[in-house]
């Protein structure tokens, strides 16, 4: 069966669900292919059904990951991947309508020209081909439309944007934001900026449209081409249940099923006009993998009079300051700091194990910082594997590097003086960096640029060699940053959509 729309999006997720709205909204007929079923706001955060941690032994792993949100995760089973021997890699995957939204810490920090524009400062990597006044009216229209809340603060390294006001910082959160302050002229502590719309809330606008066709359920293969490869014809997907075989038709594609998932499906997309994998004329399509650090981090108690007060409040950021306010170090770029302080629970198991303890709160603190591009850390397709729908599976290649290592161990020790500045009292350390993967912020693979021979799109995310292939999730990044990659690939991808409906409207494409 063939159906034919004005455009294709693969992935209902972050990306998938803007690119979707976006387009649908402009008047165009939009099919949107999701692997997973649709779920419900009740389902979103129901108990599994089906909780099975011996099918999902890499998902178990995932501080997310429990009885209540195995549902949220992917079958390790029907669809595993690859990596070399002592190179662990965890890919962290949703499938449904929402995709990994509905795991999402909801923080959203803009990029600035420090993370654009970093290798003009350092010589390390390429530079992104827009800039922050590129994307800047995109972060406002996206962050309006999540009800992102936060408080305007000056910093270079994270642009102010639309914001709705936060609930306060708790006591405890204030007395660390004071002592820290205090003590460094170089650091800022803000309240979290934090997204507050459902995970479902762009497709459901999308769908309200009545210009939206949802394929859920629907498992992509690959992106099908015209004889002579210079376009990108539509999509073959199998269906998950049936295992039947399907095929949509469209005048634009735009792939937004996750960096590894997108590129996948690039180069299980080979044809003899592009025989190493759909849009890869530059070797560049699943090169320069990157994720950010995650791991290093502290604790512990905050002391009595720290108590949390009655409004939860979204925890408090430390913006990058390494390289950019205070130099010195043996690592380049930057990383951030998440803190959150919440009240003692109430419990019997509790008043036992604090028996002694003054009242106050316990604190968690966690350092993100990022991962430089590297054209070793890649995905490949593995010809001798293929999931439960006979695709052939990501071979995923990736470790930290030495910089990574650098940075990890000036994270711990920053952590800890701050820890200290405030009269925090640490119980758990932890100095070490997770396996690759455990961030859940894969990024590059196919990344944008300026130069076709070394970058797989151009800056408005369409293919150099398919112009009406576009890619928007985060294998289009050149380069992580230390934010939350989501409020970007947001951003980009409304961008993108709109050029691309401006395009199709003209009959350019």
């Amino acid at each position: 069966m063939t159906d034919s729309y004005d455009a294709i999006v693969v992935g209902a997720g972050a990306t998938g669900g803007w690119a979707a709205k976006e387009l649908t909204e402009r008047g165009l007929s939009v099919a949107l292919i999701e692997a997973g079923p649709p779920l419900s706001a009740e389902e979103g955060g129901a108990l599994s059904t089906a909780w099975d941690a011996a099918r999902q032994p890499v998902q178990a792993r995932c501080y997310a990951y429990g009885e209540e949100t195995a549902h949220l995760f992917v079958d390790d089973v029907d669809n595993p991947y690859t990596h070399p021997a002592g190179k662990p890699y965890s890919w962290i995957r949703g499938r449904q309508v929402g995709g990994r939204l509905r795991l999402w810490g909801r923080m959203s920090l803009r990029m600035s020209d420090l993370e654009f524009k970093a290798a003009s400062r350092d010589g390390i990597g390429v530079d992104w081909p827009i800039s922050y006044a590129d994307l800047a009216p995109y972060y406002d229209r996206v962050e309006s439309f999540l009800q992102v809340c936060g408080t305007a603060a000056g910093l270079a390294q994270v642009p102010d944007g639309r914001f709705l006001e936060p609930p306060p910082l708790s006591p405890g959160e204030r007395r660390f934001k004071q002592a820290v302050e205090e003590r460094w002229s170089t650091r800022s502590v803000l309240p979290a900026r934090m997204a507050q719309a459902p995970a479902g809330a762009m497709v459901e606008s999308a769908l309200s449209t009545g210009r939206l066709t949802l394929h859920s359920d629907s498992v992509a293969s690959r992106v099908l081409v015209g004889t002579d490869g210079a376009r990108a014809e539509g999509v073959a997907f199998v269906e998950r249940e049936s295992g039947a075989e399907r095929e949509l038709r469209a005048r634009a594609v735009v792939l937004c099923a996750s960096a590894i998932e997108s590129t996948r499906l690039l180069l299980n997309s080979a044809t003899d006009q592009h025989p190493d994998g759909l849009a890869n004329s530059s070797g560049t399509l699943g090169r320069h993998l990157m994720d950010h650090t995650f791991g290093v981090g502290i604790d512990g108690f905050a002391p009595a009079g720290a108590n949390q007060s009655d409004v939860a409040s979204f925890g408090c950021v430390v913006p990058t300051f390494r390289n950019v306010t205070e130099d010195g170090v043996d690592f380049a770029r930057g990383y951030g700091v998440e803190l959150q302080v919440t009240p003692l629970a109430g419990g019997l198991r509790s008043r036992l194990r604090n028996r002694g303890r003054a009242p106050g709160s316990r604190f968690w603190m966690r350092a993100f910082g990022e991962v430089l591009s590297s054209p070793e850390n890649r995905v490949t397709i593995d010809p001798g594997e293929t999931d439960a729908w006979g695709i052939p599976v990501a071979r995923i290649e990736c470790a930290y590097g030495e910089n990574e290592k650098l940075m990890a161990a000036d994270q711990i020790a920053c952590l800890g003086e701050m820890v200290a500045a405030a009269g925090f009292e640490s119980t758990g350390v932890y100095p070490d960096l997770e396996t690759p993967g455990l961030s859940i912020h894969e990024l590059g693979t196919a990344r944008m640029g300026t130069d076709p021979a070394s970058s797989v799109l151009d800056g408005a995310n369409c293919s150099w060699d398919v112009p009406n292939l576009l890619v928007t999730d985060a294998s289009c990044f050149p380069s992580s940053g230390f934010q939350n990659s989501t409020l970007t690939m947001m951003a980009l991808t409304v961008r993108a959509c709109e050029a691309l409906a401006g395009k199709l409207a003209r009959r350019e494409l």
